[in-house]
Order: structure tokens, then sequence, then C-alpha cells
């Protein structure tokens, strides 16, 4: 694959996961309002693949935590695209990727942009 290809492929691929974090974020009161009662609230997972339409269950906290580093997505095990990013975390329930070098650097300047960023 050329260089060119793969940095097409990064890009698109922390853009499709950029839609999911920003769709997760518009969610994310009505989810914190399940959480009050569940303890846990539903995401979209925010895999590459923008055909996935599977949800991930996080405590809100572990949402936060996810959130706070514009790089990383909440992916649910098996979702991992290693061609452009690597696991930093793992737990039963989901997987936290970072997207690395052109698709980190995409995805880091959407989450500023679309304020999906946690302070």
């Amino acid at each position: 694959m050329e260089p060119s290809s793969q940095e097409e492929r990064e890009i698109r691929a922390a853009r499709n996961q950029a839609l999911f974090r920003t769709l997760n974020e518009n969610l994310r009161t009505l989810s914190e309002a399940f959480a009050t009662v569940a303890g846990t609230f539903t995401i979209a997972c925010e895999c590459a693949d923008r055909s996935c339409i599977e949800m991930v269950e996080l405590q809100p906290d572990e949402y936060l935590t996810v959130r706070a580093e514009p790089r990383h997505f909440a992916v649910l095990p098996g979702h991992v695209y290693p061609d452009v990013e690597v696991v930093v975390r793992e737990s039963d329930r989901y997987v936290v990727v970072e997207k690395i070098a052109s698709a980190g650097e995409t995805a880091e300047i959407l989450a500023y942009e679309t304020g999906a960023q946690e302070s």
C-alpha cells in the first residue's frame, strides 16, 4: 500500500470514529440520566467501521476517562483496526484504542473542533 493511501485510510478511519464520538457526546445527557438508575450507560461503538451499529456499556467514570484523551475511542472487543490504532486498555466489555500517525492528529483536531474533548 502506498504511503498516501495508508494516510488517507488513517484519516478516513479517524473521521468515522470522530462522528461516533460526537454522536455519543450528544447522547451523553440522556445516558447520564439512565446511569443514575442503572449505574452504567450505553454508547455507540466508536470503531472505524461505518456500518457498525453495536453498542458499548460503560460506567460514567470510564466514559470520562476515555473522553479525556482526544485520540482515544471506546470500541467493542474485536473492533480494533491495528493498522490505524493501538490498544491502550482492555476490559471484558470494551477496548480503548488510540489513533496513531495521521489518524491520531485528525482525531485530536476533530475532538477540539467539535467540543467532544473533556476538560
